[in-house]
């Protein structure tokens, strides 16, 4: 009997698994855990226009419109970017196309987090992921707008957020000594807001900002079809019409564009010619409020710095920069020399996947734009 008792007990033994793999599964399972809650470091650069999000090891993932489409039945995301794009006007009354920002700040906290939970899905980071997010905001938001930022950021589950002004990370995508006692010059021309800035030492010495950009020359120059012809075209088409015929100093290529618009009166559908002097005559005045932005802040600088700009030159970013002729209408007011980034709408977001890989170096520009 005994040795039947032992022999059941060593089959028992021998049909368990051995410690040693049962310790195995547990440390694959420790592994994979640690995976999913490593921390994930993310870029976002939410713009009026535009938004673009990157990570240091996959560059830039997400570069679309800063729209969000919602059902406000069920409050789920239906589409973000250029797909709710598509949407805009061909949508029932129960989903509606959301702009989260105006002018450079947010105008609605929880579509911003419902934009941010939706980038962050898009990139692939887990909802266990314990997300650190570096995020550009402009150097003339308040102290409430910086909060509303950062708050829409950890409502969408983000565990840490620092912020980096605009024109310094703008600076820092260029590849210019920000942290020398060197006077670096940047000028961001974006949709809702224009910033300029000379930077030395790793903080803006001097700056100028404006709640102006593209979105208010697109506005003018539908304003000035509206007076002029009689018509109204689409948002689209006033942004090609910017593109194509705009000129900083009013000598563009083309004499004019031939567009299909609405009638104010009838609402008729017709085809009309569009000449680069309605569409000039719409941006000159945005443009001299820029320019007039940074003559006063050149104006204010010590002369030292002066000195470095006048030598260096200044730098123009943003999606506005790519206006025809704007460089040489900046460097004829301001008597530096000027010049357009290369890729400028993407300066922005390449200087903060920067931050992300030398965040203890520049620990110091966080700081400043957390006030």
């Amino acid at each position: 009997m005994v040795a039947s008792v032992v022999g059941r007990a060593t089959n028992w033994t021998c049909s368990t698994p051995p410690r040693v793999k049962a310790s195995d599964e547990w440390r694959l399972v420790t592994v994979a855990l640690t995976f999913l809650l490593m921390a994930v470091d993310v870029a976002l650069d939410i713009g009026t226009s535009n938004t673009r999000l990157a990570t240091s090891g996959r560059g830039v993932l997400f570069n679309e419109p800063t729209l969000v489409a919602i059902d406000t039945n069920s409050g789920a995301v239906l589409d973000l970017g250029y797909g709710a794009l598509d949407l805009v006007g061909r949508t029932s009354r129960h989903v509606v196309v959301f702009r989260p920002f105006a002018q450079g700040a947010t105008v609605d906290f929880d579509v911003t987090a419902r934009l941010i939970a939706a980038l962050f899905e898009r990139a692939g980071v887990s909802k266990l992921s314990r997300v650190r997010a570096v995020m550009s905001v402009p150097s003339l938001a308040t102290a409430i707008e910086r909060r509303a930022l950062r708050q829409a950021a950890i409502q969408a589950g983000a565990r840490e957020v620092s912020l980096v002004e605009a024109p310094l990370a703008a600076a820092i995508g260029l590849g210019l000594p920000v942290q020398d006692p060197v006077g670096s010059a940047v000028t961001l021309m974006g949709a809702g807001a224009s910033e300029t800035a000379v930077i030395s030492l790793g903080g803006i010495v001097t700056g100028g900002a404006r709640r102006i950009g593209g979105n208010d020359v697109d506005a003018a120059i539908a304003t000035q079809l509206r007076l002029r012809l009689g018509v109204v075209v689409a948002p689209a088409t006033v942004e090609a019409l910017k593109c194509t015929l705009a000129s900083a100093l009013g000598r563009g290529e083309k004499s004019g564009e031939a567009v299909f618009a609405r009638t104010v009166e009838r609402g008729e559908l017709v085809e009309v010619t569009v000449s680069a002097d309605v569409v000039n005559a719409a941006t000159r005045d945005v443009l001299n409020a820029t320019v007039r932005m940074i003559q006063e802040c050149l104006s204010t600088t010590p002369p030292d710095l002066s000195q470095d700009v006048s030598a260096r030159g200044m730098t123009l970013v943003g999606g506005q920069a790519n206006l025809t002729d704007v460089a040489e209408l900046v460097a004829t007011a301001s008597g530096v020399e000027v010049s357009v980034a290369p890729h400028p709408d993407l300066v922005v977001i390449e200087g903060l996947r920067a931050c992300l890989e030398e965040m203890a170096s520049l620990h110091a520009l966080f700081r400043s734009a957390d006030r």
